[in-house]
């Protein structure tokens, strides 16, 4: 019995992550992309794109890690690093992308006259701003920390989950 009840929540551990990519997917495109649009409404529409899949991606990132946080208790490997720096791994991820990333396609959204948040609070639309005020925050849009620590920082949670390392 514990040992089926093991293999589904690791069977949900990998599926909500895969679930996370697919619908975070949308919002790596739009970054990528919106950094060449002068178009507002092209803006907005990218924007709106990523948006629309913000409810799945932290319902799949909650089941990623709960599932993650579950699963060391059933399987008493609290004592190994890899866990460890894993789970220390993943929140810095979170909290960077809500920090820097989010942060600046807020700004963005508020700039092009788009609904937006800070913080847990929503603003409505504003007037659009100038588009040489669009164009030079997104000349500023930098996916470097984009790639590094959305991608190659879980890509190595993932090498420590599979190889086990210490």
């Amino acid at each position: 019995m514990t040992a089926m009840l093991i293999r589904w929540l690791i069977f949900l551990h990998v599926l909500s992550a895969l679930t996370f990519y697919m619908a975070h997917g949308t919002s790596v495109a739009m970054a990528f992309k919106v950094r060449k649009e002068t178009d507002f409404l092209r803006i907005r529409a990218l924007l709106d794109l990523s948006n629309s899949t913000m409810i799945m991606m932290f319902l799949s990132f909650a089941m990623m890690g709960l599932t993650g946080l579950i699963l060391p208790f059933m399987i008493h490997i609290w004592n190994r690093g890899y866990i460890w720096v894993s789970i220390v791994l993943m929140p810095f991820v979170a909290i960077y992308m809500a920090v820097f990333i989010v942060t600046h396609f807020m700004e963005l959204r508020r700039l092009v006259g788009l609904p937006y948040r800070k913080g847990s609070k929503e603003f409505p639309a504003e007037p659009p701003s100038s588009p040489e005020e669009v164009a030079a925050l997104l000349k500023k849009t930098s996916v470097t920390g984009l790639v590094v620590v959305g991608y190659v920082i879980p890509a190595f949670a993932l090498w420590l989950m599979v190889f086990k390392p210490f």
